[in-house]
């Protein structure tokens, strides 16, 4: 359309009509809903927790790898991570709650809540068993390494007593090497025994031993002393006592049964629940014997 015929439609009181190709005008702006402080600080705990909570079962997971069950060290390990990796657990339930208190009409934060609190209450049971078993799993380790090392000390006693005796029986290199082949485990000769006369080579052997034996000697004393007992003792008690506080601090936040807040709430309540006495049963009523009268009363008679 011509700008003439836009003044003529205007001019009779009709409007203009846009010309092809203009920009249809903007629609109105929806106004933004800021997030406010409170939920700001919910969103933040909630992402807290989920990172707390699955960084520290996968890390319990994965020092599980490569199982050994019948391994003494390997469950000692599985028990001081089960510890060390609680407390980051404990931290991602808190942070759980406290985004729940912050949003508490979030109805998909309450079961993820309600999720976790449950199994806090299995967490805090396990804790709590863990600490006994830190103790037993410490003494049959200590115990199974004195057994090991007294076994290897006796073997290695027994190997050199039974080489001192090949060299002092044997009479030539034939015969040192048929009385080596017998004893199990038992080094080969070096080469240059067959180069030299076999009293030179023999005494060198001897020499050779005798320095072997006296660097086994020294390593025997400082095994048998073993390791600091002390220092294990009070590593254990530390272990024990840090599962204990967190079987406490899990069940401070774990679901508690009969419409309590907590586990621990429903545990103190059993506990201090005063114990209900058996009522008494009346006293059957006396007889009273009339005087004058000897032996029982009649048993349709009821004196007052």
């Amino acid at each position: 359309m011509s700008s003439a015929e836009g003044q003529v439609s205007t001019a009779t009181g009709g409007k203009a009509r846009p010309e092809s190709g203009a920009p249809a005008p903007a629609g109105p702006e929806r106004p933004r809903i800021a997030m406010s402080p409170t939920d700001r600080m919910a969103s933040l705990a909630s992402g807290g927790a989920t990172t707390f909570l699955i960084g520290g079962i996968a890390a319990m997971v994965l020092a599980l790898f490569p199982i050994r069950l019948s391994n003494s060290q390997w469950q000692l390990g599985v028990l001081n991570n089960l510890v060390a990796n609680g407390s980051w657990m404990l931290i991602g339930l808190v942070l759980l709650h406290l985004a729940s208190m912050l949003q508490p009409s979030n109805a998909a934060l309450n079961k993820r809540l309600m999720l976790w609190r449950r199994l806090a209450a299995l967490a805090a049971v396990g804790y709590l068993l863990i600490a006994p078993l830190q103790v037993v799993a410490t003494w049959v380790g200590v115990d199974l390494t004195r057994n090991t090392s007294d076994r290897v000390i006796s073997k290695s006693e027994a190997q050199l007593k039974a080489y001192r005796r090949a060299l002092m029986g044997s009479a030539n290199l034939t015969d040192l090497k048929a009385q080596l082949k017998a004893i199990p485990g038992a080094p080969t000769l070096p080469d240059q025994v067959s180069q030299i006369p076999y009293a030179e080579a023999r005494a060198r052997l001897m020499q050779q031993l005798d320095q072997a034996e006296a660097q086994f000697r020294q390593g025997v004393k400082t095994v048998r002393r073993g390791p600091n007992k002390l220092e294990i003792w009070r590593q254990t008690a530390r272990t024990a006592l840090t599962s204990l506080l967190l079987a406490l601090g899990f069940a401070s936040g774990a679901e508690g049964g009969f419409g309590h807040a907590s586990l621990l709430d429903s545990l103190k309540q059993k506990a201090t629940k005063p114990k209900s006495k058996s009522p008494k049963m009346p006293k059957s009523p006396k007889f009273s014997r009339p005087k004058g009268q000897k032996g029982p009363p009649k048993p349709w008679q009821f004196w007052r």
